[in-house]
């Protein structure tokens, strides 16, 4: 069966939103769907360096001190193991969007409002605790 690692940030902010990524038409996985920023790591990665690599190459943004909440496999093919790291946005940052068609921030509420994943859902619920405490 075959295996894929991921990593996954959730910037969030002191008044309780989170960012999310509006998922290109043509994303291979989850198209138009709503979710974190993050990817596949890369061989010799851990996935900390992999958190860090595709946040600053997808949105232009320095992680300072993220933090792993979760690690979680998913069934399906390809089977996922994705390392979820939550880290406070830092506003003197700004945020250059370079993969995706869009982002914004959310409640937990509103997110749950918007076209996600079953799994991104379930996700959310369980973490949102341990993301605002």
């Amino acid at each position: 069966m075959e295996t894929r690692r991921t990593a996954a940030i959730i910037l969030y902010t002191k008044d309780g939103k989170i960012l999310l990524q509006h998922r290109s038409p043509d994303a291979p996985r989850n198209p138009n769907n709503w979710g974190c920023f993050g990817g596949g790591i890369e061989e010799g990665e851990t996935p900390e360096q992999t958190v860090r690599r595709e946040c600053y190459e997808e949105i232009e943004y320095t992680l300072r001190n993220p933090r792993l909440i979760h690690e979680e496999a998913e069934s399906g093919s390809p089977h996922t193991t994705e390392y979820t790291y939550v880290e406070e946005y830092d506003p003197s940052q700004s945020i250059k969007l370079h993969e995706g068609q869009g982002y914004g921030w959310f409640t937990i509420q509103e997110a749950f409002e918007l076209e996600i994943s079953e799994y991104r859902r379930a996700m959310l619920q369980k973490l949102s605790p341990l993301i605002f405490n």
